[in-house]
């Protein structure tokens, strides 16, 4: 059995590896958000068994999501985040003992509009952009001219 357990774990962690980063990051900020849903029901049911694991699960993504920051740029956006993500690690540990329920309200209202700025900005851009890719019919097709780059919005999050 725990040699099957070992199997399943290699290939999550395979796929994860081959999945798009910017739907990674995605996915962190929908993990970090269940969690803290659940850690709040673990504190009105008086669960601290709920509340603990889901707490520790939504701290450790958050750690993630700072770890992914680049550390080479330091622009206005990244240093909010990294202050953000600092914030929310320095507060978080303490609902353990407070069960503070404010504090994870407001982390999760952070976070839902980290999400909502992600995707707006990232997973539609990139969308966006895969679609143009897609090949139009050559009279609607814009003439590119030699070392005329295509412009592309990029996010200023680096992965």
């Amino acid at each position: 059995m725990v040699h099957g357990n070992a199997i399943n774990s290699y290939h999550k962690a395979q796929v994860y590896d081959e999945m798009d980063p910017q739907k990674l990051i995605l996915m962190l900020y929908e993990g970090a958000i269940k969690r803290i849903v659940l850690a709040r029901e673990g504190i009105k049911r008086s669960d601290p068994k709920l509340r603990g694991e889901n707490l520790g699960k939504a701290i450790a993504i958050i750690a993630e999501l700072n770890a992914s920051l680049d550390e080479n740029i330091k622009t206005e956006e990244i240093n909010f985040l990294r202050g953000l993500y600092a914030a929310m690690l320095a507060e978080l540990p303490k609902v353990s003992i407070t069960e503070d329920i404010k504090t994870l309200d407001r982390a999760e209202k952070y976070l839902n509009e980290l999400k909502r700025i992600w995707v707006e900005n990232v997973m539609n851009n990139k969308n966006k952009s895969q679609a143009a890719k897609q090949p139009r019919p050559a009279d609607t097709q814009a003439r590119q001219y030699p070392g005329q780059a295509m412009a592309c919005h990029k996010s200023s999050i680096a992965i």
